[in-house]
């Protein structure tokens, strides 16, 4: 079934608020991610830190870095969805051409796949966002 223009109107304001909201999720990890490295060197004069107040710091940072990945991927989706928008190529499968059904694209707006080609991918390469 492919969409209506109201229906693909609502969808880009609904893409284009995750784009908002992902944007300033990043924002907010960067921004976290510098305040250690701040709060690291300011610690670093004076009173020696114990090494597992360092390793905690690290491991934080890189936790905070994988989920920051994550939220990039998401980001040039929505990005990817949107342009698809423009071009109007969005809602169709990626692999097969064949229209996603309104309600995974209601779940995953920015999915690229519809269930059955994701699901053939998922089983070949391990999942993730597409």
């Amino acid at each position: 079934m492919v969409m209506t223009e109201a229906q693909l109107e609502a969808m880009r304001a609904r893409l284009q608020q995750l784009l908002t909201e992902t944007t300033a999720e990043i924002s907010e990890i960067d921004e976290q991610v510098r305040s250690f490295g701040a709060s690291e060197q300011d610690s670093s004069y004076g009173v020696d830190n114990h090494i597992g107040d360092q390793a905690d710091v690290v491991y934080e940072q890189e936790r905070l870095l994988s989920v920051r990945d994550r939220l990039a991927d998401r980001k040039a989706l929505i990005e990817q969805a949107i342009a698809k928008m423009d071009r109007g190529e969005y809602g169709y499968c990626e692999n097969c051409k064949r229209p996603i059904p309104p309600d995974r694209l209601e779940a995953l707006p920015f999915a690229r796949y519809c269930i059955e080609c994701q699901a053939d991918m998922d089983r070949r390469q391990g999942g993730g966002w597409r």
